[in-house]
């Protein structure tokens, strides 16, 4: 902690402009007045914003995939729940506001550099309101309301520190508006660095999720519609670039050492280490994570039946079974089977090789690369799988959601183009599913057979709209979007264990006893049996579990749960803050 407050002060030391003394500029270094004097020195500074991409994580820090602490999609190994009671600091308040300054330094030192261009300039403004609205829409998903501030702001300027909150509308307006600014300017590249695509990408994902939250909360179908419409054209801008196309590997997206000349991928994060001959280590713990006797994150019973059977259609819709393992994954959408494997059931007293054992009985192995098996970089934190930032999946199912949204609220007609340049290529080479046949406002089929509404969807929403969201749900499962997704759609109660425990359950006991009978004889299980693993794991109403529900039992309070509360010791310091509802 010390040494983070002396680096963050030496951060605002370097650019703090005031009258002093230690402002004259040094004859023998560089200083902020002596640096600015080329294209390259932009550069050199932006490529510290990078580091505002967690993907993978480093070390033994998790990033962004498979790492949500509440999600239905999956079992961590330690139980959480929501927030309580608001704390007196929170790094998620603070460090944006950090990451914001260092963007608005690199967007006013633009200015200072001599000689130029119009275009050059545009292209490192771009990439500074790039990096600013990420930060931005960080702090709103989290907070709502939070302080607006686009320029830079010295530590004593107490009227800047000292403002209220901009509501969100207003913000997410504005963070709309830098990543337009950015997708209009920013030079499109291919050396995986920030370019106009990168920008489409990321007002996609943005004003796709405030969109959400202002018809699903706000009510407020104006402004939804705008957002969505901004989520549309941003979403069409990269698909119809024809820069990316979707192939038919999708497990490589994810377990990949290069991710270099690969199709899908937007953005990406490079891994490496120094026994590949790196000469610089950037490692992570992602495929570590899933091969270690720690116990690994599994896949919940309402992840694995949220994917259709091999027609297209949703198990609601035919006969399915989970009393054995190959029962649950025959006849299945194909990346069930890459997300989880089909033939593996481990739970504590039933491990899998080198000890493996899952929350929920199912092994989520996403991440690992069997390739690497006994290599420097098999375990962690020393994995060098490079990772997915943005990914024309994503965007064609932000496009796809944004496209429905619209015609569900009578702002602009759904077609079947629409499903054709986006989420039928992502099933038919990713999923090996048929395509969705749109049938109407609202409606889809699959085949000339319509889908019916699902049981589990209690809220109105439309079949088309419920079968979208199943397929971003597949898609990206693990990928770390579920937790965001069912905040903006209103859908917190699916995080309430009472109320959705298929959010919690894992394989059913019946699988586990039939899996047990088959390979309790083997090396790997001598000695183990069915009443081993009863006694060292919990059940449910038939369903192995992650954790004592009797204990741990979640719950989800709807009118504070969605926005986290601003850190005490802020409203203290700065009084106009307030607080969110709730809290």
């Amino acid at each position: 902690m010390k040494n983070k407050i002396i680096a963050l002060f030496l951060v605002a030391f370097a650019f703090a402009s005031c009258d002093s003394y230690l402002d004259r500029t040094p004859m023998d270094s560089n200083s902020d007045a002596t640096n600015w004097t080329s294209e390259s020195a932009l550069e050199i500074y932006a490529w510290s914003l990078y580091n505002n991409f967690d993907a993978f994580g480093s070390g033994w820090t998790r990033g962004q995939y498979l790492s949500e602490s509440m999600s239905d999609d999956y079992v961590q190994d330690s139980y959480s729940k929501p927030t309580e009671s608001a704390p007196s600091s929170n790094s998620a308040w603070s460090s944006p506001y950090v990451e914001i300054r260092r963007a608005n330094i690199l967007l006013s030192r633009v200015d200072v550099v001599p000689n130029l261009s119009d275009a050059a300039a545009n292209h490192w403004r771009g990439v500074a309101r790039f990096f600013r609205a990420q930060q931005y829409f960080d702090l709103v998903t989290t907070f709502g309301d939070c302080v607006w501030v686009d320029k830079e702001v010295d530590i004593d300027d107490t009227e800047a520190l000292n403002q209220p909150r901009t509501d969100r509308v207003t913000v997410m307006k504005n963070v709309c508006a830098d990543l337009e600014f950015a997708a209009a300017n920013c030079r499109y590249t291919t050396d995986n660095t920030i370019n106009n695509m990168c920008a489409n990408a990321l007002l996609s994902r943005v004003a796709l999720f405030e969109a959400a939250w202002q018809k699903y909360h706000a009510n407020n179908s104006a402004e939804a519609a705008y957002f969505y419409g901004v989520a549309k054209k941003a979403a069409a801008a990269v698909i119809s670039s024809g820069k990316y196309s979707i192939h038919n590997d999708y497990i490589s997206n994810y377990i990949s050492k290069d991710l270099k000349g690969n199709s899908e991928m937007i953005l990406y994060k490079i891994y490496s280490h120094t026994s590949e001959g790196a000469k610089v280590t950037q490692a992570h713990a992602m495929q570590g994570w899933s091969n270690s006797s720690s116990k690994a994150w599994g896949l919940t019973k309402s992840a694995v039946e949220n994917f259709t059977f091999a027609d297209g259609l949703p198990i609601h819709m035919g006969v399915y079974s989970d009393a054995t393992i190959e029962d649950i994954f025959a006849n299945r959408d194909a990346r069930l089977s890459l997300i989880c494997d089909p033939e593996i059931v481990c739970t504590v007293g039933f491990a899998y090789t080198q000890g493996v054992n899952s929350s929920t009985g199912y092994y989520t192995d996403k991440f690992v690369d069997w390739n690497d098996y006994g290599t420097t970089t098999w375990s962690a934190p020393y994995n060098t799988t490079d990772a997915p930032i943005y990914t024309l999946s994503e965007v064609m199912l932000n496009y796809a959601e944004a496209c429905a949204e619209l015609e569900d609220l009578g702002s602009a007609a759904m077609s079947q183009n629409d499903l054709d340049i986006s989420v039928n290529i992502i099933r038919a080479n990713h999923a090996k599913l048929p395509a969705l046949t749109y049938a109407g406002k609202g409606k889809v089929s699959v085949n000339g057979v319509e889908i019916t509404a699902d049981p589990k969807n209690t809220e109105g929403i439309s079949t088309l709209l419920w079968e979208l969201r199943r397929e971003r749900r597949s898609e990206l499962m693990c990928d770390g979007f579920r937790y965001e997704d069912l905040l903006r759609w209103k859908q917190g109660y699916l995080l309430d264990f009472s109320k959705n425990p298929d959010g919690y359950r894992g394989i059913s006991k019946a699988a586990l006893e039939a899996y047990v009978e088959a390979h309790k004889g083997e090396d790997l299980h001598k000695g183990q049996s069915m009443a081993t693993i009863e006694e060292n794991n919990f059940f449910d109403d038939e369903y192995l579990i992650g954790f004592n529900i009797s204990v741990n039992n979640r719950k989800f309070d709807e009118n504070k749960n969605y926005l986290e509360p601003i850190p005490s010791t802020q409203i203290t310091l700065h009084p106009a803050l307030g607080q969110n509802p709730g809290w």
